[in-house]
């Protein structure tokens, strides 16, 4: 796993290398982050607020949004998230919720922040973990990039173990056996995934599963 722990104001974590070209930033202070050309760009606000060109939207503490152009000025602290080569839909929503609506492995549970717009796309969500867990060690098939909003835990691989605050951002690499762990206190993540085995598709999606034909079909008398 890669980190950029808390006393890293600014940093990069550069994934552009794999099969979902990726880029994690970490800015702070007041500065303008620009939306790289054919990219979508997934951001959380840590601390402060983030202006966002895309509808003169301020967010600030613990909310997030998806851009596809333009630029959002920081004053503050906040996490960006690059998927190049993918056009996205703008979006922006928050304050993230004390804890997930999904059940995930080990007692954890998720939330989908921004949902993939089509089967396979990328999205971000949020990891919440209970006080006393002690994950199963597990792997995923691409990257995950992430960043500590709330709580405190453990990061551990096979061979290391990072301790883990609000403000250090991470990288999990391509089948990496990883887990989480916490102790005394529980721990929230924003979690970047640049592909996906779920989202909408043509033939399955909320407004075609609810339409119907035939027999149903309302006719003028």
């Amino acid at each position: 796993m890669k980190f950029l722990n808390v006393n890293e104001k600014n940093g990069v974590i550069d994934m552009t290398s794999t099969m979902y070209p990726s880029k994690l930033e970490k800015i702070t202070g007041i500065r303008e982050f620009k939306v790289p050309e054919f990219s979508t760009v997934y951001g959380v606000v840590l601390e402060g607020s983030v202006l966002c060109d895309t509808g003169r939207k301020t967010m600030v503490k613990h909310e997030y949004f998806c851009l596809t152009s333009g630029s959002a000025h920081v004053d503050g602290s906040a996490v960006f998230f690059t998927r190049f080569g993918f056009r996205g839909q703008t979006t922006y929503g928050g304050p993230i919720e004390e804890s997930g609506r999904l059940c995930y492995i080990d007692n954890c549970s998720d939330t989908i922040l921004v949902y993939p717009p089509r089967f396979g796309d990328p999205s971000i969500s949020l990891l919440s973990f209970p006080k006393l867990i002690t994950q199963r060690f597990h792997t995923h098939p691409s990257i995950r990039l992430g960043v500590i909003i709330r709580g405190e835990g453990t990061s551990e691989t096979i061979d290391a173990k990072v301790p883990l605050v609000p403000g250090t951002a991470f990288c999990v690499h391509e089948r990496e056996v990883h887990r989480f762990v916490t102790t005394t206190s529980s721990l929230d993540a924003v979690s970047f995934h640049p592909d996906g085995e779920w989202g909408p598709t043509d033939e399955n999606h909320t407004l075609l599963n609810r339409t119907y034909g035939g027999k149903f079909m309302v006719t003028e008398q």
